[in-house]
């Protein structure tokens, strides 16, 4: 996967899923900095209305999952 900055378009690694109180969060490097993408409930909301339901389901049951 590739991350877009304003300095230019950088590859993420990834390295681990962790739980948050917030939601689920990526854990990885960009250019060498550790980064975080974390997805909460509104994000998974938001799923729902551009993606369709399927997809937001699935995200909020890793949710889910995780948190256990």
């Amino acid at each position: 996967m590739k991350i877009g900055t304003p300095f230019g378009e950088f590859p993420f690694v990834y390295r681990k899923i962790e739980r948050r109180e917030d939601g689920v969060a990526i854990v990885g490097t960009v250019a060498g900095v550790d980064s975080r993408v974390v997805f909460d409930k509104d994000d998974g909301r938001r799923a729902a209305l551009v993606l369709g339901v399927p997809a937001a389901a699935a995200l909020l049951l890793l949710a889910r999952r995780v948190r256990r």
